[in-house]
């Protein structure tokens, strides 16, 4: 993760990030209250609204939860983390993050 040690550019940079989110990012989904009950239990917190999925965010979530690859792909068949962020260009971390507590969930039920 690359830190800022200018306060202007690291200010401009996110609102950059967060223009880029309003224009190409999908923000609403129906299953969003679902998502953040199953974070709250899981005691994960969501990532920012303005984050694209990549497979390193995917990779790192999956495994703060305990996924495994194979876990991920038996479920969606994606065999990498970036497939499986790569599914839908349009969505943010938040949102994939959300299907992987949803797989999570429906795994230790």
């Amino acid at each position: 993760m690359n830190v800022q040690s200018n306060p202007e550019k690291s200010a401009a940079t996110r609102l950059a990030a967060q223009q880029f989110a309003r224009l190409h990012l999908k923000q609403s989904f129906t299953d969003t209250a679902h998502w953040r009950e199953l974070a709250a239990a899981a005691g994960i917190r969501l990532p920012l609204w303005y984050l694209p999925a990549t497979s390193r965010g995917v990779r790192r979530y999956s495994e703060g939860m305990g996924l495994s690859l194979e876990q991920i792909a038996d479920a969606t068949g994606c065999k990498s983390f970036r497939t499986f962020a790569e599914m839908n260009p349009n969505w943010p971390l938040w949102a994939v993050v959300g299907l992987l507590l949803e797989l999570k969930h429906s795994l230790s039920a």
